[in-house]
C-alpha cells in the first residue's frame, strides 16, 4: 500500500498540486492586471482562479494529511500511555476512512447532479469542479488504509518483542 501512495503522491499528486498552484498565482495576477490597466478585463479569469483555487486545496489537503502535517493536539495526546495512544491512532485512521468513503461516495453521486450544468463564462461543464470531491475521498481511503495497515504491523513487532 505504501509503494502505491509513494507513486500516487510523488508523481501524480504533487506535480498537479505545483501546477494548479502556479496556474492560480497567474491567473490571479492577469485578473489584477486587467482590472488595473485595462478597460474590460477578461471575465474568465475569476471563474478560473476559482476552479484552481478549490483543486489546489482539496489535493493539498490530501498530501498534508499523509504528510501528517495537519493541525493536532499532542499535548493530551502525549499524555496517554503508548496503548491508549495506538488505540487513539487506530480510531482516529477508521474515522479518516470513513470519511473519505462518505466524500467519495456522495461526491460521485453529486457528480451526477451537476452533470447538465455548465460554468456560467467559461462553459466548462461543473463536474469539474466538483469532482475533486471523490478524487480526494479516494486519496483520504488509500491514506487511511495505508496508516492502518503501518499500525498493525507496529503492533504485531511490538507484540512479537515482548515475548
Amino acid at each position: 500500500m505504501k509503494r502505491v501512495n509513494d507513486f500516487i503522491f510523488k508523481f501524480i499528486l504533487e506535480p498537479a498540486i505545483k501546477i494548479f498552484g502556479i496556474a492560480l498565482i497567474l491567473v490571479i495576477m492577469l485578473q489584477i492586471f486587467g482590472r488595473t490597466f485595462m478597460k474590460t478585463p477578461p471575465s474568465w479569469t475569476e471563474e478560473v482562479s476559482r476552479f484552481t483555487f478549490i483543486w489546489y486545496s482539496f489535493l493539498a489537503c490530501a498530501v498534508t494529511l499523509r504528510a501528517k502535517q495537519h493541525l493536532g493536539l499532542d499535548y493530551f495526546y502525549n499524555k496517554f500511555n503508548v496503548g491508549f495512544r495506538h488505540a487513539v491512532d487506530i480510531v482516529i485512521q477508521l474515522l479518516t476512512l470513513v470519511f473519505g468513503v462518505y466524500t467519495a461516495y456522495y461526491g460521485t453521486t453529486l457528480l451526477s447532479v451537476v452533470a447538465r450544468r455548465k460554468a456560467p463564462i467559461t462553459g466548462w461543464n461543473m463536474r469539474w469542479f466538483y469532482l475533486v470531491m471523490p478524487v480526494m475521498g479516494v486519496l483520504f481511503v488509500l491514506i487511511a488504509l495505508e496508516n492502518l495497515q503501518a499500525l498493525f504491523a507496529k503492533k504485531e513487532t511490538e507484540g512479537g518483542q515482548a515475548k
